[in-house]
């Protein structure tokens, strides 16, 4: 199919001569275009001034190759120390993140800095940072839930994700990198003229980002590598990444008036049979063909006087996920453009007309006092919600008629999409009153009362006769009511097995108060040891009907009260006693109680950073026989301190309760070395003290591998319990170990090697969150 894109220009050879009037008003133009910051537009315009100069128009065309990309910084340099003004700039994905920053006016060096300075793994998360979740996004960490989800639409129909990488890092951080021009959405007005191909996913042709839209959207078009970032919706169309149709631009470089070429080349080359062994290399090497293709025909178009650069990154194995190797990618780059430097000569400018042609480059287009702050007058959400916009506005923080940094202003926008109910949350400036502005947010919601299934569990061997599983199943139906209602069921099966449905409902479009009704049935087994050797096995099971009123301490955690019905019970199965009537003990009774709990950990499993501090229980009514209540207590407390790789964390936790299998100690994460479950009681005191290092930099790893020794003591028992039993002594137990854990994708994995003093030594695999 034919496509006309948003311009074309046929780029005329360079005339030999000029009449008079034709140089008369050659240099007229050339004059225009150089009494302000804002540089040629057009074509015509673009080779007007190169005329005037009597030189030709030079295009630097700048290639898609994901972290390879960080090349064209590298020839950047070359090209700046040759004095080689460039004319017109084009780029793809990352070409069109280098090139597009260049002709916004940054120098080499400061987009080196900046992508030096890039944290990947952010960018890159499948989430936001964990401090920024709302606090019942937290606890699923603790439930062993994967962060990621399947959505069902309210037609009841799986809807898997957009991505396999949420887009809202990469939008934030090409906003603010491109801050200073984000008033311009004609890209030919930039200090030099700039535009960047995109692929339409929907007709599969060429899409030109330069007119009607900021140098952010253009890059992040460009940059929509299908299945990793989402499409970027624009005018209308469904854009992802230009490689697929036009990873090498010369011809658009060429139709915005470029008479040579100084094209880079970084694509990934086609694997060979030995590197087709799996469905990742299959797919990518099936992206491969595609780029390769329309970038042999760039390249097979280029002419006489035209220089191609392809920088040496196959010597170094270097691919298109190096994005932590940018200064060794950079320098190849660097000396890639060196070795073409005799051609490049022939373009560079004497050096007072380059000094003052990059001096005026990099000068602002729009002069401000201060770009980076912004006072606002107003919020507004400019796209339909199902929640009210106020309680949107609420969830930004951000306050009125006050100097904002840009970065505030992001986590602002950051806060509102790690609500969850929004795939990204875009945002713009408008004018406002005496100088002010107003920022207009753009949520786009995911689906207007959509729910999500999301799954997971744990395992933990000893590789002899201690085993534990859980597998644990969750759904949320979201967006009940403007005011942020959600329903949640969840169910654990496996050793220990539970159900718990419960209703979340803010009180109010802004407010911070809650309540929360739940129902949770749960049961367990542990043994109960004699001598060393367990003599019996006991059940308890619980039932909870409560209503807690709470209120959120902003990104924190929660504070509230609770009411409820507990009936709970525990009944020997087998050993002594069994099914005699004292064989079975238990309570039914209302209660009340209260909760607090305060989590800014950056991970559950591996933290490095914040504090979690849980306080919660409870004390029922009792009999008009004269029963005594009973009581349920229950303190946790983590603090991680971490010193460049190196970790030390201390874990307390202390319990109290009239229930005999309340709390429970042994196990790979409890007192290693003992089997799990080993001391079970009313009461339970213990402590962990770790030290670890993530020693990903030793390996080479992209994924964080930590090794570390821990050394633990603890105790559980049952003050009323016959002494004969190991459940009525308060002994305290004493515990060291060595482990290494690997923070993977599918869940945290340990491999673990411990000894309990007086109780035994024991090798443990564990995969999943273990309380």
């Amino acid at each position: 199919m034919f496509f006309r894109p948003f311009f074309a220009h046929r780029a005329p050879s360079l005339p030999s001569r000029t009449n008079a009037w034709g140089g008369a008003i050659l240099a007229i133009v050339a004059a225009l275009a150089g009494a302000s910051n804002v540089e040629a537009a057009t074509a015509d315009e673009v080779r007007a001034k190169c005329r005037a100069e009597g030189r030709p128009c030079v295009g630097l065309v700048l290639s898609g190759g994901g972290a390879r990309g960080f090349a064209h910084v590298g020839v950047l340099k070359v090209l700046e120390e040759l004095g080689v003004k460039i004319d017109v700039v084009t780029g793809t994905s990352m070409g069109s993140m280098i090139g597009g920053a260049y002709a916004a006016g940054y120098t080499p060096e400061e987009i080196e800095g900046i992508v030096v300075g890039v944290d990947w793994d952010k960018m890159l998360a499948p989430r936001t940072d964990r401090a920024n979740l709302p606090w019942r996004e937290k606890e699923n960490d603790y439930q062993g839930l994967s962060s990621g989800s399947v959505e069902i639409n309210a037609r009841g129909e799986l809807k898997l994700p957009e991505a396999i990488v949420p887009s809202q890092e990469l939008s934030l951080f090409l906003t603010t990198w491109t801050g200073r021009v984000d008033m311009v959405n004609d890209l030919a007005r930039l200090s030099i003229p700039f535009a960047a191909p995109a692929t339409d996913l929907v007709h599969g042709r060429r899409v030109v980002m330069q007119k009607d839209c900021t140098l952010g959207e253009a890059m992040r078009a460009s940059m929509s590598v299908p299945g990793a970032f989402a499409p970027l919706e624009y005018k209308g169309t469904l854009l992802v990444d230009g490689g697929l149709v036009d990873n090498l631009p010369v011809a658009l470089a060429r139709e915005m008036g470029a008479d040579v070429i100084i094209a880079v080349n970084v694509g990934t080359p086609l694997s060979g049979r030995d590197k087709l062994t799996n469905v990742v290399g299959v797919m990518a090497q099936m992206v491969n063909i595609l780029t390769e293709q329309n970038v042999r025909a760039s390249i097979e178009s280029l002419r006489e006087g035209d220089i191609l650069i392809t920088p040496d990154l196959e010597r170094e194995h270097l691919t298109s996920a190096d994005l932590k190797k940018s200064r060794q990618i950079i320098e190849i780059g660097r000396q890639a453009a060196l070795q073409a430097a005799e051609r490049l000569k022939a373009y560079g400018a004497p050096e007072a007309q380059y000094a003052a042609w990059d001096e005026k480059r990099r000068r602002p287009i729009v002069e401000t006092a201060n770009a980076n702050h912004h006072t606002l007058s107003g919020i507004r959400v400019d796209r339909r919600t199902s929640l009210d916009p106020e309680r949107v506005v609420a969830a930004a923080d951000l306050p009125l008629y006050e100097p904002l940094s840009r970065e505030r202003i992001e986590e602002g926008t950051r806060r509102i999409w790690s609500e969850g109910y929004y795939s990204r949350v875009n945002y713009r400036f408008e004018p406002g009153p005496n100088g002010t502005e107003v920022l207009v947010l753009e949520p786009h919601e995911k689906r207007d009362r959509y729910s999500t299934i999301r799954i997971g569990g744990s395992l933990e061997t000893d590789f002899d006769e201690s085993h534990n599983f859980t597998a644990v199943f969750s759904h949320t139906w979201h967006l009940l009511n403007d005011w942020g209602g959600a329903w949640k069921n969840e169910v654990q099966l496996g050793d220990e097995q539970y159900f718990r449905s419960e209703f979340y409902q803010p009180i109010g479009t802004t407010s911070n108060w809650f309540v929360m009704p739940s129902l949770e049935y749960s049961r367990e087994k542990y043994d109960v040891y004699r001598d060393g050797k367990a003599m019996a096995t006991d059940r308890s099971a619980m039932f909870d009907a409560r209503v807690l009123a709470g209120y959120e301490i902003e990104r924190l955690g929660y504070a509230g009260v609770q009411v409820g019905y507990l009936d709970q019970h525990e009944r020997r199965i087998v050993g002594p006693d069994f099914d005699s009537e004292q064989s079975e003990i238990g309570t039914n009774s209302p209660y009340a109680g209260g909760v607090v709990f305060i989590d800014t950990l950056d991970s559950v499993d591996f933290p490095t950073k914040g504090v979690r501090f849980g306080l919660q229980g409870y004390v029922t009514e009792g009999d008009d026989a004269g029963a005594e209540s009973d009581y349920y207590y229950l303190g946790d407390f983590c603090w991680p301190v971490s010193w460049n790789r190196w970790t030390v964390t201390t874990n307390l936790l202390v319990g109290r309760s009239t229930m005999r299998g309340t709390f429970c100690l042994g196990g790979a994460k409890k007192m290693i070395g003992a089997d799990y479950g080993r001391w079970v009681g009313s009461r339970m005191e213990y402590g962990r003290f770790t030290v670890s290092r993530n020693v990903s930099d030793w390996t080479g790893m992209s994924i964080p591998l930590w090794l570390g020794v821990s050394t633990e003591a603890g105790r559980a028992w049952n003050p009323k319990d016959d002494e004969r039993f190991e459940s009525g002594r308060d002994d305290w137990h004493k515990s060291a170990s060595i482990f290494a854990g690997l923070d993977s994708p599918l869940g945290p994995v340990y491999l673990m090697l411990g000894k309990t003093f007086d109780e035994g030594t024991a090798l443990y695999f564990v995969w999943g969150h273990r309380n």
